[in-house]
C-alpha cells in the first residue's frame, strides 16, 4: 500500500534546510499541501520553489516559532490558502553553543529553550482549533537523543527532554480522540551534524570505514519514518522513535522490578533488584508509575 497525503495540509517548521526540508519534500511528493516555514525567508522560498518545480503544492512562510504573531500568521496562511490543517511537524530548532554546564551563560539558556519549548507550544496552540476539524490530526514533535546525554549541550538536552514531556502529555490528554501525537529522535545530516569533520569523527568513533556515516545517515532516510507518523493510518500516540540510516526503533520508558524497604539501608541492600533492568515493565503514563510502586500483585 502506498501512503498518500492527497487532500492533506501540513505545516513543517524549520523546513528551509536539513531534516525539515527532507520532511517537507517527502510530504509534498506524496500529495500534501505544505507550508514551508523557516526563520530564513530565502531558504523557505527556495524549498517552496523546489516543491513546485517537482509538481507539488507549497507556500513559504518566514518567521520565528518563538513569536506568537508570526505563528498565528503562519497558521492563518495555511487555512486561508487551503481551508484546513491536518499535520504539524514541530521541527524548528537551534543547535547549542557547546560549553560545560557551570560556564553556560544565561544568554545561551535564553536562546535555546524558547525555540524548542515555547516554539512547539506556540505552534500547537494556534493550530489546535483547526486540527480538531481534521478527521485524523497528526502531530510530530522533534526531540533528540541528546536528552540522554551530550557533552557541553545541557541547554539543548534539557529542551529536547521537555519536548518529550510535551508530547506524552498531549497524547495522554487526547487519549480516546482522533489525535495522534508522537515524537522522534532523528539522526542525519543536519545542523551541527552536517559537517564533514563531524562525520569523519563519527566513522572513527564507531569503527566504520571512511564515508560510511555520511552516506548512510542522509536526511531522506529520516524523512521516511517521520512522514509515516504524519499519516492517518498510524495508530500509536505518545510514543518516541529514533530514526536514521534506514532504521526506526521505538524508545521506551520502563520500570525495573524494584524492591520494598523502609530505610535507605534497606534499599541499598536490595540495590541489584532496584537497578537491574532484566525484568522491566513499560510505563505508558503517570498512573503506570504509581502502579509499579504498589506491592507486587496489588490491585491498581
Amino acid at each position: 500500500m502506498s501512503l498518500t497525503f492527497v487532500d492533506r495540509v501540513a505545516i513543517v517548521t524549520g523546513s528551509g534546510s536539513g531534516l525539515g526540508r527532507a520532511y517537507a519534500l517527502e510530504l509534498a511528493r506524496r500529495g500534501a499541501k505544505v507550508v514551508i516555514s523557516d526563520l530564513d525567508g530565502s531558504a523557505a522560498e527556495r524549498v517552496t520553489q523546489e516543491v513546485q518545480a517537482a509538481g507539488g503544492t507549497a507556500i513559504a512562510h518566514t518567521g520565528s516559532v518563538t513569536d506568537n504573531a508570526d505563528v498565528e500568521r503562519m497558521v492563518r496562511g495555511a487555512v486561508s490558502e487551503w481551508g484546513q490543517l491536518d499535520v504539524v511537524v514541530n521541527n524548528a530548532g537551534v543547535g547549542p553553543q557547546l560549553n560545560v554546564f557551570e560556564k553556560q551563560p544565561d544568554s545561551e539558556w535564553a536562546r535555546v529553550l524558547p525555540v524548542h519549548i515555547a516554539g512547539p507550544v506556540n505552534v500547537l496552540r494556534n493550530a489546535w482549533p483547526h486540527l480538531e476539524k481534521s478527521d485524523s490530526p497528526r502531530i510530530v514533535n522533534v526531540s533528540s537523543s541528546a536528552m540522554l546525554g551530550m557533552d557541553g549541550g545541557t541547554t539543548y538536552a534539557t529542551a529536547k527532554a521537555g519536548v518529550l514531556g510535551l508530547t506524552r502529555n498531549l497524547a495522554y490528554e487526547c487519549r480516546g480522540t482522533k489525535f495522534r501525537v508522537n515524537a522522534v529522535m532523528p539522526f542525519g545530516l543536519s545542523g551541527f551534524a552536517g559537517s564533514e569533520d563531524y562525520w569523519a569523527r563519527f566513522d572513527e568513533n564507531f569503527g566504520l570505514a571512511s564515508g560510511t556515516g555520511i552516506a548512510r545517515f542522509r536526511a531522506e532516510a529520516v524523512a521516511a519514518g517521520v512522514v509515516l507518523l504524519c499519516h492517518s493510518t498510524v495508530p500509536c500516540s505518545g510514543e518516541v522513535f529514533a530514526i536514521g540510516g534506514g532504521r526506526m526503533v521505538r524508545i521506551i520508558i520502563a520500570a525495573t522490578r524494584g524492591a520494598d524497604a523502609d530505610s535507605p539501608e534497606g534499599f541499598l541492600e536490595q540495590w541489584e533488584s532496584i537497578f537491574n533492568a532484566g525484568d522491566t515493565e513499560l510505563l505508558a503514563d503517570a498512573d503506570a508509575v504509581k502502579r509499579v510502586l504498589l506491592p507486587r500483585g496489588a490491585d491498581s
